[in-house]
């Protein structure tokens, strides 16, 4: 038997130790630089609320004679002044932490080296890397947090907190970051909300600049609906800090909601669209939407020095924030922490591609959208009224190639935009009645006009898909569809808190799997279809939401996966979204 050289094994345990224990050190002065910057953060919320409070009681009383659009001038401007220097503050803490922990880390960090350095077992030194070999184990618990990645992914970094859940790979999560990417008229006349909901007791806070949007809330019954102040939908073009934060103790899912509370009588507009959390984004988008009217897109940043390019689609060239860009030219733009950029434009912005070098936030739509009916009609030719319309895209590498277009409660017709990367990509559809079409996309997107039913749409390549529904009551609704690839599970669904509204939901799922659905909530069923996927039958199933209560959906079978869409219409409004996604 060969002997085994035992000489320089404890050389080779010492240097092993050294290294781990140094990683370790780094993960945890990681951890501990982010935790402490989120709590002096949270301090200074509250500091900026209570300068806020006592700012307004002043205004109230000096400038209580003044015009009203005087007073808002002034009160923007302290705004603006107080967001500065918050922001210039921020990074001076951030530094400072960094600075510091990094001290200590080099000093750790020469204590292990003089020791590593020593062949005397009884020397002090030696007893302190024993101490650290000793808590070695304990802190290399943290390896196994799945919020920890070694290689340096902030993609699962957790800033929320200690939780005993996992981090799922859908549409819930602990941390989102978000905006509103529109510029509304009379934005006074609009309610803002985002609609948070959670499967148990959960506090969550609500950070942005500005300290009017900031607040904390508690989800005791499943819903909290969070009113956001209109100044979300004044933003202007360019560089922009009405961005938000919103972190959670437990997984929770996010809806972004915009009615318009006037009093119209042809016509009032609402949209929705569902936030995606921190751990889904991604570094590579491209927008979709309707190539007519007023288009805007936002964009936010997660991380400080987050350089963007936008490369537009549009062969006519676009102007972006007064710099016109021509086509085939590529526009940059470096984003801090939590800053967004919102473009606006009436030339398309469809096809559009995003980058960036750190995972970004990006929200597209129209303002004010209007669809003319192709429909052949004799005496009432009309337009389809005015809506806004928005949806989160989904990262390329994220898109899916089979999806269910599901049913829908009082359709009028369907439009698809389909975009692809792919220039051979080759689109299929089938209906119930397995009669089918193609069309090859020889750009990077294209237009179908659909009847209202249910369809199988298939793809050569990943594809992007947006539905817009048209409705009997001239609204309209867009969403982005979810591949079957992105079906999911478990899903806790809550209705705008808007009594105008009656609100549905379509289920799609496998025809075999119907029956091990479970609900919590009074869901009424209306209507149900039929379709052929790959030789396996799949069925829509609508139901009726009977009240505003939250709604919870889960199947029997742990293996079950479905696609769920919320949509609902009031009497001159309607809105919808995907319920969520599973990447």
């Amino acid at each position: 038997m060969a002997e085994i050289d035992l000489s320089k094994l404890g050389e080779q345990l010492k240097s092993f130790i050294q290294i781990e224990i140094e990683k370790v050190i780094s993960e945890r002065i990681a951890l501990e630089s982010t935790n402490i910057y989120h709590t002096l953060e949270y301090n200074l919320n509250s500091a900026i609320v209570n300068f806020t409070t006592s700012m307004n009681v002043y205004t109230d009383s000096v400038l209580h004679n003044t015009s009203i659009n005087m007073r808002r001038n002034i009160e923007r401007k302290l705004n603006q002044t107080l967001a500065r220097r918050v922001r210039r503050f921020r990074t001076i803490m951030h530094s400072e932490i960094r600075s510091n922990l990094q001290n200590v880390k080099r000093e750790i960090k020469s204590v292990l080296s003089e020791s590593s350095n020593s062949s005397n077992v009884y020397k002090p030194e030696c007893r302190k890397i024993r101490e650290l070999s000793g808590k070695f184990k304990d802190l290399s618990k943290h390896l196994k947090d799945s919020a920890y990645n070694r290689n340096g992914d902030k993609k699962k970094v957790n800033t929320a907190g200690p939780s005993t859940e996992s981090y799922s790979n859908d549409h819930k999560g602990r941390l989102f970051f978000t905006m509103f990417p529109m510029q509304l008229e009379n934005s006074e006349d609009f309610i803002v909300q985002f609609i948070i909901t959670a499967e148990k007791k959960t506090k969550v806070e609500i950070l942005s600049e500005y300290a009017e949007i900031n607040k904390t809330v508690f989800i005791t019954k499943g819903v909290a609906y969070v009113k956001v102040p209109n100044l979300v939908l004044t933003i202007g073009t360019g560089r922009t800090f009405t961005t938000v934060l919103i972190r959670a103790n437990h997984l929770i899912s996010v809806v972004g909601f915009v009615l318009d509370s006037s009093e119209c009588y042809s016509h009032c507009t609402s949209s929705s669209f569902i936030a995606l959390p921190y751990s889904e984004l991604g570094t590579d988008y491209s927008i979709i939407t309707s190539p007519n009217n007023e288009q805007n897109c936002a964009i936010m940043a997660t991380t400080a020095n987050t350089t963007i390019i936008v490369e537009p689609a549009s062969v006519i060239g676009l102007t972006i924030k007064g710099a016109f860009i021509k086509p085939g030219q590529k526009f940059k733009i470096v984003l801090n922490y939590l800053e967004g950029f919102h473009i606006q434009t009436h030339r398309s912005l469809s096809a559009t591609k995003i980058y960036s070098n750190e995972p970004i936030v990006v929200i597209s739509g129209n303002n004010y959208i209007s669809m003319k009916s192709d429909l052949t009609c004799f005496h009432d030719c009309f337009y389809f009224t005015d809506s806004i319309l928005y949806e989160s895209m989904i990262p390329t590498d994220k898109w899916a190639r089979h999806f269910v277009i599901p049913l829908f409660k009082k359709p009028y017709m369907l439009k698809l935009r389909l975009l692809s990367r792919n220039l051979n990509t080759t689109i299929r559809i089938k209906d119930f009645y397995n009669a089918s079409r193609s069309s090859s996309m020889d750009s990077e997107e294209i237009e179908m006009n659909l009847d209202a039913k249910s369809y199988y749409v298939s793809a050569s390549n990943p594809i992007l898909l947006s539905l817009y529904a048209l409705t009997e009551k001239r609204t309209i609704i867009m969403m982005v569809v979810p591949g079957i690839e992105h079906f999911s599970k478990e899903y806790v669904i809550a209705p705008p808190k808007d009594p105008s509204f009656t609100s549905y939901i379509t289920i799609t799922i496998k025809s075999s799997d119907v029956d091990g659905l479970r609900f919590v909530g009074n869901l009424l069923a209306v209507e149900s279809s039929f379709i052929m996927v790959r030789n396996e039958s799949y069925t829509s199933v609508v139901k009726k939401m009977a009240g505003h209560s939250v709604y919870k959906i889960r199947h029997v079978s742990r293996n079950a996966l479905y696609g769920v869409v919320v949509y609902g219409f009031g009497s001159t409004s309607a809105y919808g979204y995907s319920a969520g996604f599973r990447f």
